[in-house]
C-alpha cells in the first residue's frame, strides 16, 4: 500500500507503523523459539548444541543483511542510478520499488 500512497506522509507513517507492529511480533517469536530448538535438538540427538544454535541465528541474520545490500546495489545499477545527479524516472521507480516492494 505504501507504494501507491507515497505522496502522503501521514498515510506512509500509518502503513509503516502497521507493518512494523506485525514484524516485531515475528522477530520476537523467532528469538523465543531458539531455546525450543535447543531442547528439541537435545531430545532428538542427545547432544546439547546450545552454543552452535544460539550463534548461528545472528550469523545467518548478518549473512542475509549482506545479501540484501548486494541485491540493492544490483537493482540500483540496473535502474541506472547516478549519485549526485538528478534522478531519471526509471531510477526513481527503481528506488521506490527497493523501498516499498522488495524490502
Amino acid at each position: 500500500m505504501t507504494f501507491f500512497v507515497v505522496d502522503s506522509p501521514f498515510a506512509f507513517v500509518a502503513f509503516v507503523a502497521l507493518v512494523f507492529m506485525g514484524n516485531s511480533f515475528i522477530n520476537t517469536l523467532n528469538s523465543a523459539l531458539i531455546s525450543d530448538t535447543v531442547e528439541y535438538g537435545e531430545w532428538k540427538t542427545g547432544i546439547r548444541a546450545e552454543g552452535l544454535i544460539c550463534s548461528s541465528y545472528p550469523f545467518w541474520g548478518e549473512m542475509l543483511q549482506a545479501v540484501a545490500g548486494f541485491i540493492s546495489i544490483i537493482v540500483l545499477a540496473l535502474v541506472e542510478y547516478v549519485p549526485n545527479a538528478e534522478l531519471s524516472e526509471i531510477a526513481l521507480f527503481g528506488i521506490r520499488n527497493l523501498i516499498y516492494i522488495y524490502s
